[in-house]
């Protein structure tokens, strides 16, 4: 939806600077993570879209965060989250 990709397209900027434009869905998945910081396990949805840099609006808002341009191929060896990784591959391979 709509609502969905401006809200993706917000953590975007806070996370790295950067506009996004042209952005297309490749996957959703779940996971369960821990939230030491607010003593809670919790399930996230985690929809995963492949995007163009829009443009660069500034420095990251949020600290350890940074905005890294990569040849698409080797994006999935550079990916920690599983989910994030398998649908990347999946893009790149056609499947």
């Amino acid at each position: 939806t709509f609502d969905h990709i401006l809200d993706t397209a917000i953590v975007v900027l806070e996370e790295t600077g950067w506009s996004l434009s042209k952005p297309r869905r490749i996957g959703v998945f779940r996971k369960f993570v821990d939230m030491p910081e607010y003593g809670l396990k919790a399930e996230k949805i985690c929809t995963i879209y492949l995007a163009q840099p829009g443009r660069r609006m500034g420095p990251p808002r949020e600290d350890g965060h940074s905005a890294h341009w990569v040849p698409q191929n080797l994006a999935p060896d550079l990916l920690h989250n599983t989910g994030d990784r398998h649908f990347m591959t999946n893009y790149l391979t056609g499947t």
